[in-house]
């Protein structure tokens, strides 16, 4: 017997492929750059954290821009946590997680129409690639950004605090 499933639960089954996709895709793309053990593991965490963040914020709006803004600023928090945890470079995570927000398949369609000189559908998968890359690189920026004020400002002061300390110019 053959039941049809529901709307909502062949969308469900459809996500739930998607985001085991973008797992095993940026795996595999960390494998690409010679990632092992566990780290290999948690680089193909965060395309999962990065899909799923998109997914959800997608089903809200109708916008292009906020999903992949969203999804690409879980990514480099994701990867700046796991960099600290680690002891590694947060870029080897960040690779990772934004393979799934890549805009590979309007890049391909973009330039298809612009070799079948198609302007008008060039001009719209153009405007959304752009869109896609600008958002997906400003989510990248804020965080670091944020991140790299909080490190230098709050860890510096931390640390001059401790260093104060240790050669003895405690003023208490």
């Amino acid at each position: 017997l053959h039941r049809a499933c529901s709307v909502g639960r062949c969308l469900m089954i459809a996500q739930a492929v998607q985001i085991l996709s973008s797992f095993i895709g940026a795996l595999g793309f960390s494998i690409l750059f010679n990632m092992r053990g566990k780290k290999l593991f948690f680089a193909g965490l965060g395309g999962l954290v990065s899909w799923t963040v998109y997914l959800v914020i997608a089903s809200m709006t109708t916008s292009t821009f906020l999903p992949n803004l969203a999804a690409s600023m879980a990514a480099t928090i994701y990867a700046e946590v796991l960099a600290r945890l680690s002891k590694s470079p947060a870029t080897i995570f960040l690779i990772g997680a934004i393979i799934p927000l890549v805009p590979g398949g309007q890049l391909y369609y973009t330039m298809n129409y612009a070799v079948a000189k198609n302007w008008g559908l060039f001009a719209m998968y153009g405007q959304r690639t752009l869109i896609i890359a600008m958002a997906v690189s400003g989510g990248i920026m804020m965080v670091s950004s944020v991140y790299r004020l909080y490190n230098g400002l709050v860890l510096g002061w931390v640390k001059k605090e401790k260093q104060t300390n240790k050669n003895g110019n405690n003023p208490e």
